[in-house]
């Protein structure tokens, strides 16, 4: 238990998420609290479903309870603590078993936003949990197979649980926190929504794909691979890395054409909510940014450099997007020069 919830949540974020923490401290006031809270109670979500060391029945369960905790609302102190003790030893150095022993702090923040601020928080937790639910299941009964999506449908209901539940979330907190926002505006988020989380998580499914492919996952569809020639057990065998690498250009235009419908989104937002529209920015220019340097490089399939963009290109974006984020026109300029030379 923290004597300061806010500062707690406030300092494990950068602990869990480096990228994440970077776009939420622009925020400020209850929609900062709010996004803040939201990506904790998320981010305990991907632990669960990451922690292999942990046996199919644990994780299952674990998420089983959470999403009933969420759908409840019984945020009671007991009902934390059993869920905690349920996973058995946790590494308090780790940042997140530290987050999890620490649910209590999160939910003690939680508990002091709006009513209607928590049942969206609360709806996105609990479709992400039945979603990776869902995954974990899959996983397990494919013993020790490859996992591997079937196809683009697939993989974009994949990215609906791991994404697009947050990013309907975001847009309804958005909405709820613009009173003045016409309704017209409103409808525009939500439509463009969808496309705007399905863009940001293709691109962190592109750029970890070798490293996912070791831990045995594969989220390249395995219809798109064999219609240009290769399967997902050769996927990175060097004998076929150019059917492999026009898989990942393939995705690269789908994520940065996704991307693009992402800007609008951005710029549905009005103007003078500056903060609001570079949390947006933020996130979509580091994406395109990467698309750009994924784009045909074959560093994505030999797994030996991780495809990232420097530390100097993210303090650069967030400079120009800072001088920009006021002007339409010059938001769109330099999203189509940074995007360039990605076919749409």
């Amino acid at each position: 238990m923290h004597s300061d919830p806010f500062k707690f949540c406030v300092d494990i974020l950068p602990a869990v998420s480096r990228t994440f923490a970077i776009n939420i401290r622009i925020l400020k006031g209850d929609l900062h609290k709010s996004v803040l809270c939201a990506y904790l109670f998320c981010r305990i979500v991907d632990t669960a479903e990451d922690s292999e060391h942990l046996s199919y029945d644990r994780r299952a369960a674990l998420l089983d309870s959470y999403k009933l905790i969420f759908a409840s609302g019984s945020f009671g102190p007991q009902s934390l603590q059993d869920w905690i003790a349920a996973w058995g030893d946790l590494d308090p150095e780790s940042p997140e078993h530290r987050l999890i022993l620490n649910l209590q702090t999160v939910v003690d923040l939680f508990l002091q936003l709006p009513p209607a601020v928590r049942r969206i928080v609360q709806a996105c937790v609990v479709e992400m949990s039945e979603g990776m639910r869902a995954t974990v299941t899959r996983k397990h009964q494919l013993g020790g197979e490859l996992f591997t999506l079937a196809n683009v449908a697939d993989l974009e209901n994949y990215c609906h649980y791991v994404a697009g539940t947050v990013g309907k979330m975001l847009t309804d907190l958005f909405i709820f926190y613009l009173p003045q926002l016409p309704a017209a505006s409103s409808d525009r988020l939500r439509s463009l929504g969808p496309a705007f989380a399905l863009g940001l998580q293709m691109t962190n499914i592109i750029k970890d794909c070798h490293s996912d492919y070791s831990r045995g996952w594969c989220y390249l569809p395995a219809d798109l691979m064999v219609s240009h020639g290769v399967d997902s057990v050769n996927f990175f065998n060097p004998a076929y890395h150019r059917p492999a690498q026009s898989t990942l250009n393939d995705l690269i235009k789908k994520a940065a054409a996704c991307l693009d419908d992402a800007l609008d989104y951005t710029l549905t937002i009005p103007a003078n909510r500056v903060r609001l529209r570079l949390f947006n920015l933020w996130s979509l220019f580091f994406a395109i940014s990467t698309l750009r340097l994924a784009w045909n490089n074959p560093a994505l399939l030999n797994g030996k450099v991780r495809v990232k963009i420097s530390r100097f290109k993210v303090y650069s974006i967030m400079a120009q997007t800072v001088l920009c984020v006021t002007s339409d026109t010059l938001l769109r300029t330099l999203f189509a020069r940074i995007g360039s030379g990605i076919p749409r």
